[in-house]
């Protein structure tokens, strides 16, 4: 009788198709009433920049454990409860929101909290996602950005609050720029790219003095202008200087402005992340700051610095417009911030979205769950594209190779089948066929 041997990596590859879990050990209680969310360590964007990150998120831990209403994990304490290394394994694969979902579904979390943290020329950003467990996609996204470490660490903790919709968020302070009645004159300094292209940081430097024009009784200064006001080479090595405060005054001297606009464009983890800063040349002080990131596509940065033109204005866009999802699937489910999800396609776009930046989760059967963010204007329609990432088959629901499988047994030989564990997901499959003499 023709015999089929089943290589031991096939029997740990069936394994991994067991429900994730600990073995032998009952599902840990979550206390009533109490969301269970767990934090992981920031990434940080550069090794400089890795210690700074465990503080950032230990006092992050602290200080998010102090809301009656939360219970908070760390990573430490996961690695306690994820006891054995094959526990480990089964919860590993490409896509991090099914990784993480997969995990805490092990430790019956609700939520989970990641992040990056890294630096924009002179300044420190950190980004911090929320991702639910259950329907394993991002519900919302916050960042946070300072000069100095310590001013970094309370900006994050407001961002935290916000992204928990805790009483602790502070709203940002209000800010008006005065426009003096005989008019007021500002000049905009090259935007800086860090990660980007720098034909990317051109183009929104360009947009952004077109953007300020639009406010009455000031006269902006664009770029190609302050190239031709500053005659002598001497004058034009200042537009050189990134952020030093001195050099930005004596530009601003040099022009004969009230103001300065500057700041940058760059790519922090999965964000992009724009920052402006205005800067009153007589004081030769910075007045006020305002940041866009976007978890999106980079066509959808000129809305990113619309928003935050207006804000570093003290004039934040409000009213409502609509938006409207398209993806690369047949059928699915979308949610919009907290709405509750609706199939796709959609009947019709959705109404009354309030103008600002909104997130959207997408989710459809055989490809990756998708968190994407783009930007509503008043009284307009936003068209959002989403594309998902298909999920690869796995190599036993795949026809050829229990047909491989069949034949081998038809012809009366032995079929070994050797499967790496760590491609059982990936549709990467191995065959080794042995041929025996009939039996007589």
């Amino acid at each position: 009788m023709p015999r089929i041997g089943i290589a031991p990596a096939l029997m740990g590859a069936l394994l991994l198709m067991a429900p994730p879990g600990i073995a032998g050990e009952a599902a840990p209680k979550k206390k009533k009433g109490k969301i269970k969310v767990v934090v992981y360590k920031l990434k940080a964007a550069d090794k400089k920049l890795k210690a700074l990150a465990g503080q950032l998120s230990d006092d992050l831990l602290i200080h998010l454990g102090k809301a009656a209403n939360l219970v908070i994990l760390g990573e430490s304490e996961i690695k306690v409860m994820m006891r054995h290394e094959k526990d480990k394994k089964v919860l590993m694969c490409e896509d991090q929101q099914r990784c993480l979902a997969a995990l805490q579904t092990a430790i019956q979390a609700n939520k989970v909290i990641t992040g990056h943290l890294g630096r924009l020329g002179d300044t420190y950003v950190a980004t911090l996602k929320l991702a639910d467990t259950k329907t394993t996609t991002v519900e919302r996204a916050e960042s946070a950005e300072a000069d100095k470490p310590a001013a970094l660490a309370v900006a994050l903790r407001q961002a935290a609050d916000r992204l928990m919709g805790l009483g602790g968020a502070k709203a940002r302070a209000q800010f008006a720029m005065k426009i003096a009645p005989e008019g007021t004159k500002a000049a905009v300094i090259d935007l800086k790219a860090h990660g980007v292209d720098k034909v990317v940081a051109t183009n929104l430097t360009q947009l952004l003095s077109l953007e300020l024009k639009k406010f009455k009784g000031l006269s902006v200064i664009s770029r190609g202008e302050i190239q031709t006001m500053l005659r002598f080479q001497a004058e034009k090595q200042v537009l050189q200087c990134k952020s030093d405060t001195s050099c930005l005054v004596e530009i601003g001297g040099a022009l004969g402005v009230d103001y300065l606009v500057s700041g940058s464009v760059g790519k922090l983890g999965e964000a992009h992340v724009i920052m402006l800063k205005l800067m009153d040349v007589h004081d030769a002080k910075v007045v006020h700051r305002s940041s866009q990131s976007l978890r999106g596509v980079e066509s959808d940065l000129p809305l990113a610095l619309r928003f935050a033109a207006w804000e570093l204005m003290g004039k934040p866009l409000r009213g409502k417009g609509s938006l409207l999802v398209k993806a690369n699937v047949d059928e699915g489910s979308v949610v919009l911030a907290k709405r509750k999800a609706v199939k796709y396609p959609l009947a019709s776009p959705f109404e009354g979205v309030v103008v600002g930046k909104r997130g959207v989760s997408m989710r459809a059967e055989g490809y990756y769950p998708k968190y994407q963010e783009t930007f509503i204007l008043d009284g307009q329609t936003t068209n959002l594209r989403m594309s998902l990432l298909e999920i690869p088959t796995p190599w036993y629901e795949q026809w050829w190779p229990w047909t491989i499988i069949g034949v081998v047994i038809a012809g009366g030989v032995t079929a070994t089948v050797l499967l790496l564990p760590k491609d059982a997901e990936s549709g990467s499959v191995k065959l080794t066929v042995q041929s025996n003499p009939a039996a007589p």
